[in-house]
């Protein structure tokens, strides 16, 4: 209690301009610890209200302090706050209209998220948002949720198409092909290969190495270096495309592999004659083998 008496007694002594430079440290500070989190923060329904209670007092001079969420999102949460009623004092509250209430959008977005992320079934996805504390959802409402946006209920989502999968692994997905190009020199021309990787959803671009010679131990060289390349990325890849050439060795597969990424390999494509140009075309005729 004397502790708290001091503090308030040092508070109180304090001008308006040392007031001022205490909070804009602690706002420095708050922002730092905030830049350190992977992505933005999900409050819980009782954080929500606790911030509401502290934050509303302080008025226009909430917008220059709240750093948590936008001021934006505190204004849209202290207006629904009058609409269900929990701003009224002596009044009655407005009588909420029959059926489950809408889920709000962040608790929506939650749930998109974590069903793309992890692939869980609505059941799973309700045992997790009970351990955020979010315990009014119900499963049916989720599943709902979930075919409005295009995806099943279930966890099986694995027989989707092509891209579906593209779709929802977009972030993580890379893929990587060989070009070459010939150059002259003293000795002739000379090929070079180069080692091309490309992120799918931002279009970026990775030069993993160029030699004339990919053999085998350049191919593991290559499998390291893109490990070490991979690590420093904010999202690690989880999907890498890349066709049946013989360049990829197996080395080179095992390698990546053991960073925890998975190989996709593309289909094999049957090679049909192109007719001459004197030639009468013939159709395709799948024979069988004996």
């Amino acid at each position: 209690m004397k502790l708290y008496q001091s503090l308030l007694a040092l508070i109180a002594g304090m001008t308006d301009r040392e007031l001022a430079k205490i909070m804009q440290y602690l706002k420095a500070e708050n922002r730092i610890l905030c830049d350190r989190l992977p992505e933005r923060i999900l409050v819980t329904p009782k954080e929500k209200r606790k911030l509401l209670r502290f934050g509303k007092p302080l008025g226009g001079m909430i917008r220059q302090l709240i750093t948590i969420v936008s001021p934006r999102t505190f204004l849209r949460w202290a207006n629904q706050e009058k609409k269900d009623g929990g701003g009224l004092r002596g009044q009655t509250a407005k009588k909420r209209p029959p059926g489950r209430p809408r889920l709000g959008e962040e608790v929506q977005e939650l749930i998109i998220r974590i069903a793309l992320e992890t692939g869980m079934g609505a059941g799973k996805i309700l045992g997790e948002l009970k351990k955020l504390g979010f315990d009014s959802v119900c499963r049916s409402t989720i599943s709902a949720i979930l075919r409005e946006h295009g995806l099943e209920p279930g966890p099986d989502r694995s027989e989707g198409s092509w891209s579906d999968f593209i779709r929802i692994h977009a972030s993580t997905l890379w893929a990587c092909d060989f070009f070459t190009k010939t150059s002259w020199t003293i000795l002739g021309p000379v090929t070079h290969y180069v080692l091309l990787f490309i992120q799918i959803e931002t279009r970026k671009i990775h030069i993993a190495g160029i030699t004339t010679n990919p053999d085998g131990s350049w191919m593991k060289q290559q499998a390291r270096n893109l490990g070490m390349f991979f690590a420093d990325q904010s999202q690690k890849p989880t999907h890498l495309i890349l066709d049946n050439d013989t360049k990829f060795t197996v080395g080179f597969s095992h390698i990546l592999e053991s960073e925890g990424i998975e190989l996709i390999r593309t289909a094999i494509m049957p090679r049909i004659k192109t007719p001459l140009p004197n030639e009468p075309s013939r159709p395709y005729r799948q024979t069988r083998v004996p």
